[in-house]
């Protein structure tokens, strides 16, 4: 047979709970007695030390066993005396926001944990109480079924935390009429009945009021000076008997009336916005899934579109290629077939220098260097030579010194040049078509190229357009995804919220409000006979 028994996922010692149930089981009054008590903690430090598994086992037996109140005591003060327990530590809050904390190697669930924390270090007295105890029922039952982890906790805080009778009954029966079934803690002796301490109440119903009025700083109308201002005014005219208020007291217990209202009306908005979110789960949880539906739709058309404008700016590109190739043809075209033509141009234009000179000699000589230049561009037209060899006879003379051979040579030259360049703009006239057709083929060239690449450039910040639109399309996919994956933990942690809001809604009209009703319409006591 194990050593170890498992109970709701936690391996416990089966020798402390056979212990335990020998223990009811034999004479006496179906409890665990102090002498029985000694005889399981003899089982708890078998070994010398007590292990984590022995003190959960512990903490099972004291909740499903019934001890006397010495047993009790006497075994949890010796087992913690052992483990070295710092309670003190234990009951400070932590301020996480971890949905576990790990007590002694197991997971508890850590808002039930805060829930007592809270309680203890409030301003009453360090006991956990029927208000109290509502709200860590409120976290247990957050799901709507107590969970394994959260009855462990249970059973933890009930053994760990000092809780008023009152509270420990509530909690008890309210977890039993929801399935659970928890042991009472063993009562006190009954003991002589004192005679009542009448205490006044008064500071502390003023105290719950003053926490009251500052939950209307919530509402986004009400500022937080106001309230101040209010607040302190209240604390000396609210304890008041009416019959002695002044009438400008009278008007600040109204002004405080109303800050009641509006926190009343926070905390029922609360309820009233947490109820909506938890009623309308369904509703959401369709529109979200619509969401996911959407933008997946989404996300599939953008990739598609992307692909298609990818494919587009590959064929501008090579329409591109393929229209430069073109005017690149095209000019080397004219190049080659202009070539004649423009070297034509460049000597007619060379040679029609010459007449300046021409024109000059007429009138008179000629610089040597001027024949020189004349008879080099002659030569290079390819007029006569012989012509060209006796230009220096009319060029070398005045005009008074001139022979009528010298006129012969000049008429001669003049009419050779005429006729040259005429012969050289006849060639470039009947060249003219052909340059024309090419000039046109490399306009046509460039103006298809440069739409060439305008359509590829296009082409290329369609595509960037459409990878951002992808892009996009892909983080609202993820996104709605998210958010449909996380609704039934916002869905659990509204209808935890609810309950929350719900308890301090009661607690507020149980509390503060049902104080400030009594304070207001409190009168002074009859004179006694």
């Amino acid at each position: 047979m194990s050593y170890y028994q498992t109970i709701e996922g936690v391996s416990c010692d089966r020798a402390i709970i056979d212990a335990c149930t020998e223990a009811v089981a034999g004479k006496g009054d179906g409890r665990v007695s102090l002498e029985d008590a000694e005889k399981v903690f003899a089982k708890i430090k078998d070994a010398g030390t007590v292990t984590k598994n022995e003190v959960w086992t512990l903490r099972y037996c004291l909740s499903e066993y019934n001890f006397t109140e010495a047993a009790s005591d006497w075994i949890t003060s010796s087992t913690k005396a052992m483990t070295h327990w710092d309670g003190d530590k234990f009951a400070k809050e932590t301020g996480g926001s971890s949905y576990y904390e790990k007590v002694d190697g197991q997971d508890c669930d850590h808002s039930i944990i805060e829930a007592c924390r809270k309680a203890v270090a409030g301003t009453g007295d360090g006991r956990v109480s029927v208000e109290d105890a509502k709200g860590v029922l409120a976290e247990a039952l957050d799901g709507g079924k107590v969970t394994d982890i959260e009855k462990w906790t249970l059973r933890l805080c009930l053994s760990e935390f000092n809780w008023t009778q009152a509270a420990h009954d509530f909690i008890i029966d309210e977890l039993k009429a929801h399935g659970v079934s928890l042991k009472r803690k063993p009562a006190a002796a009954t003991k002589p009945a004192k005679k009542a301490k009448v205490v006044d109440e008064t500071p502390a119903k003023m105290k719950s009021i003053l926490d009251a009025l500052k939950i209307a700083e919530k509402d986004e109308s009400m500022k937080a000076d106001v309230v101040a201002m209010v607040s302190g005014m209240l604390e000396h005219a609210l304890p008041l008997f009416k019959e002695d208020r002044h009438t400008f007291e009278s008007q600040v217990l109204e002004m405080a009336q109303a800050l009641m209202e509006k926190s009343e009306a926070v905390l029922q908005s609360e309820v009233t916005t947490t109820t909506a979110t938890v009623e309308g789960a369904d509703a959401e949880k369709a529109k979200r899934e619509a969401a996911v539906l959407e933008t997946e739709a989404a996300l599939t058309a953008s990739i598609e579109d992307a692909k298609a404008k990818a494919t587009i700016k590959d064929e501008k590109i090579e329409a591109h290629k393929v229209s430069a190739e073109a005017l690149k043809a095209a000019k080397a075209a004219q190049v080659t077939g202009d070539a004649d033509a423009v070297e034509l141009e460049k000597a007619k234009a060379q040679l029609e220098k010459v007449g300046t000179d021409l024109k000059a000699m007429k009138d008179g000589p000629l610089l040597k260097k001027q024949q020189t230049a004349m008879a080099k561009e002659l030569t290079t037209a390819g007029l006569e030579q012989s012509l060209i060899s006796c230009l220096h006879l009319p060029a070398s003379k005045k005009l008074e010194k001139r022979e009528s051979f010298d006129g012969i040579v000049l008429q001669h030259l003049e009419q050779a040049y005429e006729a040259k360049l005429a012969e050289m703009a006849s060639k470039l006239a009947e060249a003219g078509p052909a340059r024309e057709a090419r000039a046109a083929d490399v306009a046509s060239a460039t103006t298809a190229a440069e739409a060439a690449k305008t359509a590829e450039v296009e082409a290329i910040e369609a595509l960037k357009a459409a990878k951002a639109t992808e892009v996009a399309a892909k983080d609202a996919a993820a996104a709605a995804k998210k958010s449909a994956g996380s609704l039934g933990a916002e869905i659990k942690a509204a209808t935890k919220s609810l309950e929350k809001a719900k308890v301090a809604l009661s607690s507020f009209q149980d509390g503060p409000k049902t104080s400030f009703k009594e304070l207001l319409e409190r009168s002074a006591p009859a004179p006694e006979a």
